[in-house]
């Protein structure tokens, strides 16, 4: 099977294992909580799906952060930044349209009132990118995708970029003509 398929698989199951629930995550202290409910990335990656890997936590730089693994021939990825029951003060979509990010552009200012104003991410190549929301003096979010860095992988992580790397051996031919 390919190396691929079976990380992709072992990360998603995981993930599901590790966060998926019903209940609401208790706010943590280094988790952006804007009307103290915990903001999760939600989006295609994974089916929009509140799970306690992708809950926005604090970095050192003052933002907010979650890394999500990417399939650059999936693009374009829809995704907002939402708490667990889409409320209003912390579901964050486009402020403005077209609400589209590619690797290397510029912060996208964010709507924190969003109803249905996904943002869109493009990215070049496979890999796991990390998905951010700052806020700046005047109290405005911005949005921001990066490719992660080596240093902020998590095992689950590193293993992802490593299979995605691999390429799938070669299918035998068959030789009963």
């Amino acid at each position: 099977m390919n190396k691929f398929f079976l990380s992709a698989t072992a990360f998603a199951l995981a993930s599901c294992l590790i966060g998926c629930s019903s209940e609401p995550a208790p706010v943590l202290s280094q988790a952006f909580a804007p009307q103290g409910k915990n903001v999760y990335l939600r989006g295609e990656m994974n089916d929009y799906a509140v799970m306690s890997s992708y809950l926005l936590t604090a970095r050192e730089d003052g933002s907010y952060c979650a890394l999500a693994p990417l399939r650059a021939d999936w693009s374009p990825y829809r995704f907002k930044f939402a708490s667990a029951d889409w409320a209003a003060g912390s579901n964050f979509g486009f402020a403005n349209p077209p609400g589209v990010l590619r690797e290397g552009s510029a912060p996208l200012e964010l709507n924190p009132n969003s109803r249905f104003e996904e943002l869109r991410f493009y990215p070049k190549q496979d890999g796991i990118y990390r998905f951010c929301i700052r806020q700046d003096d005047e109290g405005r979010y911005f949005a921001t995708v990066q490719r992660a860095g080596d240093d902020e992988l998590s095992l689950i992580d590193a293993i992802f970029r490593q299979g995605s790397a691999a390429t799938p051996a070669p299918v035998p031919e068959d030789s009963a003509d």
